[in-house]
């Protein structure tokens, strides 16, 4: 199923999932692939951030499988979630893209991402999501996994940030040290809260 922004699916009973996410590079811009686990819309702690260099969460579930390079030229980065017995206190898996690229440059470089969710290993497809119409942002959450219940549910997030992956983790609650975020570029468009974003008409929860 392709989903559209702020739309979301119910996911079937599967033991586990992979997000891939893919785009073509252009000279000196790449990105990366990264899942924030969270309560209340926070991480507990420095584990639950699962990037390229800490490539697995705290408790083994999450873990960041790394990139490949694809036939066609594009390069696909991805994470899979072992569901089986994952942990209640988790409400939400966020899955982020930063750009990895020179200052100055931004994801109107490097646009459209594309978003899969599928039964780990890629046996089956189970939602779909392409990332477009970013423009100064640097990084992005793509989509989220979240519990309804006893149930699993994807949504289509697309909400950019413009301090790229430092900024991001921060705004999550990750201790990033002394980091400094990257500059903000002149009228950025509007903030939209990550966990509200606009939701077309007929897909509410």
């Amino acid at each position: 199923m392709q989903l559209a922004k702020g739309a979301n699916v119910t996911l079937p009973a599967v033991d586990g999932l992979t997000v891939a996410c893919s785009w073509v590079p252009r000279p000196g811009v790449e990105a990366d692939l990264s899942a924030l686990l969270l309560a209340g819309g926070r991480v507990r702690d420095d584990s639950d951030f699962v990037f390229y260099n800490q490539p697995s969460s705290g408790d083994q579930r999450v873990v960041h499988e790394g990139k490949r390079v694809n036939r066609d030229g594009s390069t696909t980065d991805r994470v899979t979630v072992d569901l089986v017995g994952f942990d209640p206190g988790v409400e939400a898996v966020a899955f982020a893209v930063s750009l990895d690229a020179p200052h100055g440059r931004s994801f109107a470089d490097l646009q459209p991402l594309q978003v899969q969710v599928s039964e780990r290993g890629g046996a089956r497809l189970l939602a779909g999501y392409r990332v477009d119409g970013l423009g100064p942002e640097t990084a992005v959450v793509t989509v989220e996994l979240y519990r309804r219940g006893a149930v699993w549910k994807v949504r289509a997030v697309g909400q950019g940030h413009h301090d790229g992956l430092a900024g991001l983790a921060r705004d999550f609650g990750v201790d990033i040290g002394d980091s400094e975020p990257e500059p903000v570029p002149a009228d950025p468009p509007p903030s939209v809260e990550w966990r509200n974003p606009p939701v077309p008409a007929g897909y509410e929860l």
